[in-house]
């Protein structure tokens, strides 16, 4: 069955008085962002599509001369960016390619042979490579609000543990812990075990709803907080992350490298650093429309979590395998199951005429009408 056109989608979600408005908030914004790809609508992976900005693009261009060269000066370029925008000396900074590899190198430096806590589910990767490396995991239930359990994952850490993860906004719920409560488990557990905060989603948080645990990555407290550059920076393509913590655990951290970085994707990251414009928009577009998102789904009565991601996690009625299948015959792909919550679907957010396609989706499933081009 063929996807609708996003003229289309956005008369029939909208309305034709709605659509004429979102023409022309479209025409007014100045930020370049890059070509729609022909092909399914991907709401799977929770990419940015607006990336990457026009500086990154610019940078990455211009990279190609040396292309056959590794990375030098331009890493340390990056770490005294990273260092500038944090607030914190170089050496609490470690690259890695993309915040998997880091979760990886973590897994390998502090878990092997040993335990691993976290909630679940969450982003699986750190887990999974501690599993191959002879680590335990103790996987502990998110509570009745699809958040991390603060007291339950406290209890399950006793001193021994390899290292906590705790992703925040959790990835696939997009749900937070608040500042205080996050603040406070942090500290429990660091006095006893490395903890590991991924904050991958956090540049989309509604304000108040968390804080970031980058002050306690300053300080003195055995704390890792992890971010990226292919969520908001749209760079995922290009492998980016870093994390901050500890010079005497960032040391041993860097000493863990699995793979050289890339060239490219070095120099887009500094760029795009640099890029508030692009920023702003990329931010500003990706939250609204999760609003936009999450207020249709439940005004079809599909309950949704409390997201804070790039994303929506959405009870669909229906087997997260069926749910992706039934969102296939109108040209749209989405997010992997994530047992136990079977009936559950994660969405990546996409460009404002695709999240309009989706809406527009959703609501012929709900209906059992279905959606052809004209």
């Amino acid at each position: 069955m063929s996807a609708i056109s996003r003229r289309q989608a956005l008369a029939l979600a909208l309305g034709a008085g709605a659509f004429a408005a979102t023409a022309a908030q479209s025409a007014a914004v100045t930020v370049a962002v890059a070509p729609r790809v022909a092909g399914p609508i991907l709401l799977n992976y929770n990419e940015n599509p607006l990336g990457p900005g026009p500086k990154a693009r610019a940078a990455i261009a211009a990279s190609i001369d040396r292309g056959s060269r590794y990375v030098g000066v331009e890493g340390d370029r990056l770490i005294a960016a990273i260092a500038a925008h944090e607030a914190v000396a170089p050496e609490r900074i470690a690259l890695g390619s993309g915040s998997g590899e880091l979760l990886n190198m973590l897994a390998l430096g502090w878990a092997t042979r040993g335990a691993v806590t976290c909630a679940w589910p969450t982003f699986g990767q750190l887990m999974s490579f501690a599993g191959e490396v002879g680590a335990t995991v103790r996987r502990v239930p998110l509570d009745a609000r699809l958040r991390h359990d603060a007291n339950a994952i406290d209890e399950a850490s006793p001193a021994g543990t390899g290292l906590v993860y705790l992703c925040n906004p959790n990835n696939p719920t997009g749900t937070v812990l608040p500042g205080a409560s996050m603040r406070e488990l942090c500290l429990r557990l660091a006095s006893r075990t490395l903890v590991v905060v991924d904050e991958a989603y956090m540049d989309f948080v509604e304000p108040g709803a968390t804080e970031s645990m980058v002050g306690l990555a300053r300080g003195d407290a055995d704390v890792v907080v992890l971010r990226t550059f292919s969520k908001l920076h749209g760079l995922a393509g290009l492998r980016v992350g870093y994390a901050i913590g500890r010079p005497d655990t960032i040391a041993r951290l860097r000493s863990l490298e699995m793979v050289s970085p890339n060239l490219p994707g070095i120099v887009a990251a500094t760029a795009s650093l640099g890029d508030a414009e692009f920023i702003e928009h990329s931010r500003s577009t990706l939250m609204a429309d999760r609003r936009r998102v999450t207020t249709a789904c439940r005004e079809l009565d599909m309950a949704c979590s409390d997201s804070h991601g790039n994303f929506v996690f959405v009870r669909t009625g229906l087997s997260a395998t069926e749910f992706r299948d039934r969102m296939r015959s109108f040209g749209i792909e989405v997010g992997r199951p994530f047992p136990p919550l079977n009936d559950w679907s994660r969405i990546s957010l996409g460009r404002p005429e695709e999240n309009t396609a989706l809406i527009e989706a959703l609501r012929a499933l709900r209906s059992g009408r279905s959606v052809r081009a004209a």
